[in-house]
Formats: structure tokens, sequence, C-alpha cells
């Protein structure tokens, strides 16, 4: 949503409390040309030599896309971190072990590029983006990596692939953070409009997407410490009101009472922790005249698996919600 508005012509401030969601906004939000790849192409003969048969200079926009591809297909794979860990190597199934090895080889190897100084912040994150988004295309999930499948999915057996997004034009000045909403809305002062896309339900976002967190940090300030079955990091505080039944209803308050927007949508669900009549109610009183406006959408329900009595959610369709107030 960030990076449509900002191609809407909007300045964008955008948040969230992981760190792989941050690695994104910096990618899609924040940046707003193409980076010079043309250090890297100096240093590192391999790559000079892909731009040259790719016709294409590392002062273009086409560079990134060239990067992107060395990276899946012209490094080494090794054995590193990911291969250890998340693929049969070490007891789990979340990549191959190609893969895998082709994972953490582009990983070392654009946090490498950025420390000596031969990539800048903009295509570090639009690189490390494109191998975190690369990675969840070849993942054997059924979605989230609450799991790994026990047996290989067509789509897990594939190469892996790095497909840098061109940034989007916009105006410039749109910022990336890393924190609770509430603070951060705090701290932005007035705004024209708040867009809030909270989780819905219960699951927490650091052991539902610890792999693409994971790939965000990287491993190389010292030991990474993994737990339980599926290898989950430390939650660091990254757990979210929003997903816990007693405390959605003070958080949405909290954001209200804090921000010091003119205008306010709310992007939620009809299985929300918060139940529709508690979300116009709380929006209501913090509207300027009262009013709430809700927009419905029906959905056909993605099902990664089959009907059963135990199932959470049996329904096929779900309704999205997304609600509207002026606040000041």
């Amino acid at each position: 949503m960030g990076r449509a508005l900002k191609g809407a012509g909007w300045r964008v401030a955008s948040s969230d409390l992981m760190s792989y969601s941050y690695v994104f906004q910096q990618a899609y939000v924040v940046a707003s040309h193409a980076p010079s790849l043309s250090r890297l192409a100096r240093e590192v003969p391999e790559v000079r030599r892909a731009f040259r048969e790719q016709g294409v200079s590392s002062l273009s926009a086409d560079a990134i896309a060239v990067a992107g591809v060395f990276l899946a297909t012209g490094i080494e794979p090794e054995q590193g971190f990911v291969a250890h860990h998340f693929s049969p190597l070490g007891d789990r199934m979340y990549f191959t072990q190609p893969n895998a090895e082709r994972i953490d080889a582009a990983r070392q190897a654009v946090e490498d590029w950025r420390r000596k100084g031969w990539i800048d912040d903009t295509a570090y994150y639009a690189l490390l983006a494109a191998i975190i988004e690369g990675a969840d295309r070849v993942a054997n999930t059924a979605g989230v990596y609450a799991a790994y499948i026990k047996s290989w999915q067509s789509n897990a057996r594939r190469q892996l692939t790095v497909v840098p997004v061109p940034p989007v034009a916009g105006p410039r000045g749109s910022t990336a953070r890393m924190g609770d909403a509430t603070e951060v809305a705090a701290a932005l002062g007035e705004v024209d409009l708040l867009y809030i896309d909270p989780p819905y339900n219960g699951r927490q976002y650091p052991g539902y997407y610890h792999v693409p967190e994971l790939l965000a940090r990287g491993w190389f300030d010292g030991p990474v410490t993994l737990r339980g079955k599926t290898g989950l990091l430390p939650s660091d505080g990254q757990r979210s009101d929003w997903c816990a039944k007693s405390r959605v209803g003070p958080a949405l308050r909290a954001l209200l009472g804090a921000t010091g927007a003119r205008h306010v949508l709310v992007s939620y669900n009809s299985e929300g922790l918060l139940p529709d009549r508690e979300v116009r109610a709380t929006l209501g009183e913090a509207a300027v005249d009262g009013k709430v406006r809700r927009f419905t959408k029906r959905y056909k329900r993605y099902r990664a698996d089959s009907e059963s009595v135990t199932r959470r959610y049996s329904g096929s369709v779900v309704t999205e919600l997304l609600y509207y107030v002026r606040l000041r």
C-alpha cells in the first residue's frame, strides 16, 4: 500500500515491527531512483563481465536486474547458515539444500558488498528484498513459516531467482521506520492520512515469518540462537498487541489518540480479534463528526489444508473491511 500511495504522488512514512518489512519499506517505498553499480563493477570482475555480456551499463536502471541474476546464478553456492539450519542438511525442509546454498551465497555477497562500500543503501535494500522474495518463492511452506511441508512441493524444487523490483517514481522524502505504530505516529506529528493495516488474528509475526526475518537481519555480527523444531528466533520485542484479544482494542484507541492525522483508513478482516461493532464504536468516538464509513469486499479464502472438524476457519469466503473516518 505504501508503494501504491507513493506512486500516486503521496510522500509516505512507513513503519512496522519486523526487520524484513523494514527492508521492503526501504526497497519499495523509500527508493526513488535506480542505484549506480559502477563501484561494484570496478571491484568485482565477474559482475563487470555480466554487465558487459548483457550490454548493460553499471549506471543504467537495468544494472540492478543483472546483479540479481548474478546473485542467483553467478556465485558459487555455499553451505552457510541457511543450509545448516533450514535445509535437510540441518534436518529441516524449508528449502532444498541447493537452494539454501544459493541463498547463503547471495546473502553473504550482498552483505560483503555493502560493508566494503561497493554498493550504497539503495542497492543493498533492493537486492536484499529480492533475495527475501526469491527465497519465499522456493520455500517449502503453506504460505507462512510456522511449519515446513514434509514432502517437497513443486515450487520448492525450482531454482532460486533474485529479481529486484524497480523503484517507484514519486515525490522524494518518503521514510522507513521499524518501531511501535503508536510511538511512530506521535513522532510524525501532523499528516494528511493514517493508513492502518494491522494483524487481525492471534498469529504473532515473529513465529510465522521467522525465516524472512532471519534473512533480513543476517547472521554476521555474532551467534544467532534458534529454538524449536522450526528454528525460531527470539521475538526481541516484536510481538504485537494487535495479535492479543485483550490488547487489540486499547492498541487501536492508543494509536488514534497519538496520531496527528486528519483522516484515517483501517484495513481489517471479518474474522479479526476485534469485532466489527467494536471497531466502528472506537472509530466513531475518535471521528470529528462521529461518522464511520465502512467498505467491504468478499474474497475466496486461500486454503492450504483440507476441510476437517479441527480447522479454525471452515468457511470458504472471507470479507475484507476498510473503515474511514475524519479525525480533525
